[in-house]
């Protein structure tokens, strides 16, 4: 027993390994960077109009953008945040509905990626997909104003707090000094809903949780050790020149759609384990009332036999 079970175990790498490959993740990693690359401009845009409604300044969202944006990368979103807020207000709604249907494409290519992996068609209208994604795309954007406000104006909120209740205060201040363990939550949330209404199928929050939490954790990861190989090896963009921002962007995109559809695919390869062994554990209970009722159904009649032999 204990030598079928290691092998039982051995075997799930090779066959989660096998599913990437079957499921084409890498292609759909790729295809999902490009249209977010051809969606990001509109998507920034988007979250900048959007922003101007909310207390924050264009010196908070700055200062926020240089605390998280790659250093590299800052210099192409500032300008673009700076155009945005130069902009006359009228203009914006607009523009931001604009920004919000192309930045949509980019979220329509995770949900193709997405159900490839759960294995699932697609039987949504167009239009009605095309609304979803914009949607996803819209809260999207209100988690991560709701993590900005939080940031910049979390010393406000804390000293709002301690006043009236001084202990919750003091939790509360622990909290927000944490600022990427707060960065982090969000990530989780958000995958955590990526995974469960992005493809087109039923499921519980509760079982995407093991792949929202490690690809939160790759992608945090990945992010600071890119951010930190261009720091000490900045040739890069000697050798692509005035692409090199473009190209940087493209790169880490790519690796964390595939670590956003490797999530997936644990969720998916594991949901279906935990159905086997699901399946496994309640026959082998019925097994074990079957063997109870012929266990019983035996007694009675070994009784019977001796009350007949007495008699």
């Amino acid at each position: 027993m204990e030598k079928r079970s290691e092998k039982g175990g051995l075997h799930l790498i090779p066959g989660f390994m096998e599913r990437i490959r079957t499921d084409h993740v890498s292609a759909y990693a790729a295809q999902a960077a490009y249209f977010l690359i051809m969606s990001f401009i509109p998507f920034v845009l988007f979250l900048t109009a959007i922003v101007q409604y909310t207390p924050l300044t264009y010196r908070e969202v700055r200062q926020a953008i240089i605390g998280f944006v790659p250093e590299n990368l800052q210099g192409f979103v500032l300008n673009i945040v700076a155009e945005v807020f130069s902009k006359s207000a009228a203009v914006l709604p607009i523009s931001a509905l604009v920004a919000l249907w192309s930045s949509g494409k980019g979220m329509q290519a995770l949900i193709n990626g997405f159900n490839t992996i759960y294995h699932v068609r697609e039987t949504r209208n167009w239009l009605i997909n095309r609304m979803y994604s914009m949607l996803y795309m819209l809260l999207f954007v209100l988690a991560i104003i709701a993590s900005l406000l939080l940031l910049v104006m979390g010393s406000r909120i804390h000293i709002l707090i301690s006043e009236y209740i001084p202990f919750l205060g003091n939790i509360i201040g622990r909290i927000l000094g944490a600022k990427t363990f707060l960065v982090f939550v969000v990530q989780f949330l958000v995958f955590v809903v990526l995974y469960r209404y992005l493809p087109n199928r039923k499921a519980s929050l509760k079982s995407q949780v093991p792949g929202a939490f490690l690809t939160a954790v790759f992608w945090s990861v990945f992010s600071y050790l890119f951010s930190l190989y261009f720091t000490f090896f900045p040739d890069f963009s000697i050798m692509y020149g005035s692409l090199s921002t473009l190209i940087l962007v493209m790169v880490w995109l790519y690796f964390c759609m595939n670590f956003l559809l490797y999530g997936a695919e644990i969720n998916a390869y594991f949901e279906k384990q935990f159905r086997q062994a699901k399946m496994s554990v309640g026959q082998m209970i019925q097994r074990k009332r079957q063997e109870k009722r012929e266990q019983r159904i035996r007694l009675k009649e070994e009784k019977k036999e001796k009350k007949v032999k007495k008699s």
